[in-house]
């Protein structure tokens, strides 16, 4: 098989206001004040790099963005990064983080995700540990394209890296910040660090947040609310320039009436609601208005611990990374999304706990050859339910059955009618342990072969070992139950006892080779393969269907990244084309419940990323990006022309933030925009015009900051845009269609005092 990276068509008009924006930027004067872009520097290559240096598609954001921007957690980093895409449905667990149209949704705990996510260099195995408050942070980095080499498993579509602050070892400092908004927001964050001693320091930091929900629910608590916390405390031991020990804890708890969706019932629905005396769904699914007997509800606690270890000497640096960390939680929603008692999720708990260790080996710079050797060790344990019941059918399930005018499509030929295969009370009850075991060796290598030319090779060795014991049950009193064991139930959920086991053992590698045409601007191409874990369905299949295989990933990209203008207008340029083998495909089953997760036989994306930032003037930087999908579709198999979905043909970000001198202090106003193409809401095979959507977000904020004050106010979604993130599949018992609404328009004040 052939393809061609180079075999782009024309873009169409959408790209030209941003080549426009290009090309202004580039012809700006350069004035006779001295500003100019601040170096951002960046650790994706394991290294301290200059951005400009690093030969790989990356987007980094600063402490100062960070605030400025008021990313407060990895859904708002997402509208700021064009080839990051976010989306969630009923848990923060299921969260679906995809970069340049590559992920996959989480629904079952024993699908792992194609974004890996580190925190202070700690993997996380579960990409829902990082949708609570980001707290602290130093910078974000996020890597588009296959990290097999440096970062492992899991990170064949790219890899986000968090940064939080380190203890200061010369003086006392932190901050205090408070927020207030719309829908009772309250949030309060407190940081302190200081040394203890001159060669101890500590930093200790906190954040509680509250709001109220934005779903309007005329049957009880408004829903999408928070009531979330969290701590972090570091201790670090410096006993001099050549050894660092860093000690880290943190525990963060949830208890959110989290991931309600808006909804269009069937018409069965709202009469069946008028003769009970009960208020009608409007039928708006964009108006944040829902009645549902069942709250959704989200409980999480997780905790964790880390010892990183620094030490340098004139032959190298050796880095240890320790960690253990455990989650456990719970959600429960309302799956017909009205007043009716048709079917529910009560109580569904999860847990897990996870231990690795890191041991890296790096050479000195300056010489004609560096390289960074190293050994990863990782386990964790998954479990999903306790054995107790979690769905289950209610008093109205056979009615609104009964009503729908296609029930026969809903039974199994022979089937008389619904009351034969289900009954109220039926019920799923689950006890599911997934174990992990990895250990991999790796090594990268960059020769120096003039001062402008550069060549990157690395390997990444390994093994894998996985068991499954997976028990699901289905309870029904239905006639069929008793003599054959069918129910409506076995539909959504095969019932399975068996213990499972594979082991598997893959090689990644890298090639990148950089030259640096000027000064400041420098092209590359790079190679990078990458790998993400199989594993076994815990929701359907037969036991021989149970097991789906790993996923394989070549990418090819070419690059360059300049800064011209004398540091006025950076631009980084990259083009990909990438090939997805036995990729990991998660989708709804046609009935609308229960999901498989099932290996398609090639997928491929292809496009183009830009970045620019420029300091026209200098109180005035301005940033954009675009990210140009040029292929997303599967190329082999049964679907074969089906787009990816999440994934839109184009994508982009712009901001622009204005600083004027004021009262010993300085205004500032920054403004963002977030736009995404249409695109395909949905992994159900059955989508419809309503799982076509697309996103046009505007965030401002304007504030007032000295060296210790910083006040302002700041609205997000400021022009009410009204999207879906997520569209289920029609539930079929009510032909009710669920939509996974952003948040609205929110709007609130900040103050920070920093000591």
């Amino acid at each position: 098989m052939s393809h061609s990276i180079w075999s782009w068509r024309t873009p169409s008009a959408t790209l030209a206001p941003f080549c426009a924006l290009l090309f202004v930027s580039s012809s700006l004067q350069v004035t006779a004040q001295a500003n100019a872009l601040e170096e951002i520097i960046v650790t994706a290559s394991k290294r301290t790099q200059s951005l400009q240096d690093v030969p790989m598609a990356v987007t980094a954001f600063n402490e100062q963005v960070i605030q400025e921007a008021g990313i407060n957690n990895a859904v708002d980093l997402a509208a700021l990064t064009p080839s990051l895409s976010i989306s969630t449905n009923n848990q923060p667990f299921t969260a679906s983080f995809r970069i340049r149209g590559i992920g996959t949704s989480q629904n079952d705990i024993a699908l792992e995700p194609s974004v890996g996510l580190f925190v202070d260099d700690v993997y996380l195995s579960r990409s829902g540990l990082g949708m609570s408050d980001l707290t602290d942070i130093e910078r974000i980095e996020v890597l588009q394209g296959p990290q097999g080499t440096l970062y492992g498993k899991n990170t064949n579509a790219g890899a986000i890296s968090i940064f939080t602050k380190n203890p200061n070892l010369e003086a006392f400092e932190g901050y205090v910040e408070t927020s207030v908004g719309d829908y009772d927001l309250t949030k309060l964050t407190a940081a302190a660090s200081g040394p203890l001693s001159d060669t101890l320091a500590y930093r200790i930091t906190g954040t509680v947040d509250h709001r109220d929900g934005y779903f309007d629910n005329g049957a009880g608590d408004d829903l999408n609310a928070a009531d979330d916390w969290n701590v972090i405390a570091k201790l670090l031991y410096a006993p001099s320039d050549k050894l660092s020990i860093l000690l880290k804890g943190s525990h963060v708890k949830r208890n959110t009436r989290c991931c309600a969706a808006d909804s269009v019932q069937g018409a069965s629905v709202n009469p069946t609601l008028a003769a009970r005396g009960l208020a009608t769904d409007k039928n708006n699914p964009f108006d944040h208005e829902i009645a549902v007997n069942v709250d959704n509800k989200f409980k999480n606690k997780a905790d964790s611990l880390s010892m990183v270890i620094d030490y340098d000497q004139d032959w190298g640096s050796l880095k240890s990374i320790s960690a253990w960390g455990k989650a456990d939680g719970s959600a429960s929603y309302d799956v017909d999304r009205s007043q009716l008692d048709v079917m529910s999720y009560v109580d569904a708990v999860s847990k897990g706990d996870s231990l690795s260790q890191e041991l890296r080996f790096a050479s000195p710079t300056g010489g004609p050859l560096d390289y960074q050797l190293g050994t990863f060790y990782f386990q964790s344990t998954t479990n999903g339910g306790d054995g107790s019941a979690f769905v289950f059918l209610g008093e109205d399930f056979l009615s609104q059955a009964n009503l729908q005018p296609d029930i026969d499509s809903l039974l199994p030929a022979g089937v008389p009618n619904m009351a034969f295969i289900a009954q109220p009370g039926d019920s799923i009850s689950a006890n599911v342990k997934l174990k992990t075991e990895t250990f991999a060796v790796f090594g990268q290598t960059t020769w120096h072969i003039s001062e402008r030319w550069r060549i990157t090779g690395g390997l990444r060795w390994t093994y894998e070992e996985k068991d499954a014991d997976i028990l699901t049950v289905v309870d029904s009193t239905a006639l069929s139950a008793q003599f054959t064991g069918l129910s409506f139930l076995t539909a959504v959920t095969t019932p399975v006892d068996q213990d499972f086991s594979r082991s598997t053992s893959d090689v990644n590698w890298l090639l990148d080779s950089s030259y640096d045409l000027f000064e400041q601007t420098m092209i590359y191409a790079r190679v990078a393969t990458g790998s993400k874990s199989g594993g076994f369905n815990t929701v359907n299949g037969t036991p021989e269907e149970r097991e789906f295989e790993d996923e394989s990933t070549n990418s090819y990209e070419l690059g360059i990244k300049s800064t011209v203008l004398q540091d006025r207008l950076r631009i980084n340029a990259a083009a990909f084309y990438t090939e997805i083998d036995d990729y990991q495909y998660q989708q709804q089953q046609d009935i609308g419940l229960g999901t498989l997760v099932s290996n398609l036989p090639e997928v491929e994306t292809s496009g183009i990323d830009v970045n620019l930032q420029a300091q026209p003037l200098p109180n005035l930087t301005l940033t954009g990006g675009v990210l140009y999908m040029h292929k997303y579709e599967i190329t082999e198999g049964p679907q074969k022309g089906d787009k990816l979905p999440f994934t839109a043909e184009y994508s982009a970000t712009a901001s622009a933030t204005l600083v004027f001198p004021l009262a010993n202090g300085g205004i500032y106003l920054r403004a963002d925009y977030s736009y995404m193409d249409d695109h395909l809401t949905t992994d159900s095979a059955n989508s419809a015009d309503r799982d076509y959507q697309n996103r046009n977000l505007i965030n401002a904020k304007l504030g007032w900051r000295t060296t210790h004050w910083n006040v302002s106010i700041w609205g997000k979604n400021l022009s009410d845009n009204k999207y879906a993130g997520l569209t289920a599949a029609t539930f079929p018992i009510t032909t009710m269609d669920a939509y996974f609404l952003a948040p609205p328009r929110t709007y609130g004040a900040t103050l920070r005092y920093d000591f």
